[in-house]
């Protein structure tokens, strides 16, 4: 039996959570993803956790047998465990505090389990913190770890189109203009385009993240810094630096820093850029696939299932129409974003949770999408070097040399002849 100001509850004693978390998974019950579907936050919601522990300890403000606790308890969530019980959905009221009190009330029930005495989720484990503070540290983190694995991801996909064009390098093919002939151009050609659009949208996916590196942790209620000691915010941030391995700074602003998500829309932008950029690599395998008879014939993907049941042998282009619709849901994603981070709140945001979802759900749906389109497409296609050479004979170029050499109307009276 738990008590908080709307009365009691009783609690199954086979959960680490408490009443705040109770109460929450009733109000936000909508079906939708749970925390413990998203590690990434839960292992950077953990480390933030560990690192004010350390911190109050080194500040003398709470004891090392309890920081001590604490910390076990939160290398156990950073390494995947007590994901159990985190059965809060990620989209909620309260701009994530639900979230911040579902770790509180975890690591205490498991610190208390190891210390063999209460620990307290506000008294211990909160401890100069506030949700103010702690989910915009914990978000930046979960998205800029995210980014920069999808960024991998997506420079696997570019190298698989390198490789293939150097596997065609010899070949030429029809170039078209709005869809119209064209002049040849190298099949090669058109890889390293792709790869190279691929790789740009990596980068600037990294450059929007890198940003993200600016944490308010410290700021506490609204950014006065209530309820730390003096010296807290620095050290707490370089201990969180320690801990997740990255180059974590304090933010310019602690006012900037835990009022606006503009960052994580500038995350969002390069998100979307970088669907945009796989879905038209996609797109354009898959109309150079098209046929093979009555289409352009001109690229095989490879066979991954069957595609039609009751036409004998059709095979479809699932994986690059998978492609597309991940960068559609990526589009509506960032849209999300974008009016989440344009609602004036004055001091916080209460809109931070379905940027979370919607980014770390995007981020990794497009790492994994990338991966998927160069292992079970890009890395068997084939070109069909029948039809291309058969298609070349429509090439524009001897009209365009001719133009060069007697003028425009000859060029074209000789085309058509």
């Amino acid at each position: 039996m738990e008590h908080d100001l709307l009365g009691p509850l009783t609690l199954s004693a086979d959960v680490l959570y408490g009443i705040h978390t109770a109460r929450a998974g009733e109000n936000f019950r909508l079906g939708g993803e749970t925390l413990r579907e998203y590690p990434a936050l839960l292992a950077a919601l953990a480390q933030v956790k560990s690192a004010a522990a350390w911190t109050n300890d080194k500040l003398g403000v709470l004891g090392s047998d309890i920081a001590q606790a604490v910390m076990a308890a939160a290398r156990e969530v950073v390494e995947g465990g007590l994901h159990e019980h985190f059965p809060l959905e990620v989209v909620q009221g309260g701009g994530g505090t639900s979230t911040n009190m579902n770790m509180n009330e975890v690591l205490a029930g498991r610190a208390s389990a190891l210390l063999g005495r209460r620990v307290d989720a506000h008294d211990h484990v909160n401890r100069s913190q506030s949700t103010n503070d702690v989910m915009p540290t914990a978000l930046n983190i979960a998205v800029l770890v995210t980014a920069r694995s999808t960024a991998r991801s997506l420079r696997v996909l570019a190298e698989s189109l390198n490789r293939k064009g150097r596997q065609y390098e010899s070949l030429t093919r029809l170039g078209r203009t709005c869809l119209q002939d064209a002049v040849p151009v190298p099949a090669a050609l058109v890889h390293e385009g792709q790869a190279t659009s691929v790789l740009g949208a990596a980068a600037a996916l990294e450059g929007a993240a890198d940003a993200l590196r600016y944490v308010p942790l410290g700021a506490t209620a609204i950014g006065t810094g209530l309820g730390a000691p003096e010296g807290y915010r620095e050290l707490a941030i370089r201990r969180l630096a320690e801990e997740t391995g990255l180059d974590l700074l304090p933010s310019v602003n602690l006012s900037e820093g835990i009022s606006s998500l503009e960052g994580l829309a500038w995350v969002a932008d390069a998100m979307a850029r970088a669907g945009r950029a796989v879905a038209r690599v996609a797109g354009d395998l898959r109309l150079l696939a098209s046929g093979p008879v009555g289409g352009f014939g001109e690229v095989s993907l490879p066979p991954v299932q069957a595609g039609s049941s009751i036409m004998p042998g059709k095979i479809n282009p699932v994986i690059p129409e998978l492609v597309m619709q991940v960068s559609f849901q990526l589009q509506g994603g960032a849209h999300a974003v974008h009016l989440a981070s344009a609602v004036p709140e004055l001091e916080v945001t209460a809109m931070a949770p379905v940027v979370t979802a919607e980014l770390l759900r995007g981020l990794r749906r497009l790492g994994r999408v990338s991966e998927v389109f160069a292992d079970r497409c890009v890395d068997g296609l084939t070109w069909n070097t029948a039809a291309v050479h058969a298609n070349l004979r429509g090439s524009l170029q001897p009209a365009v040399e001719s133009a060069v050499e007697h003028g425009h109307a000859h060029a074209v009276q000789e085309a058509r002849s």
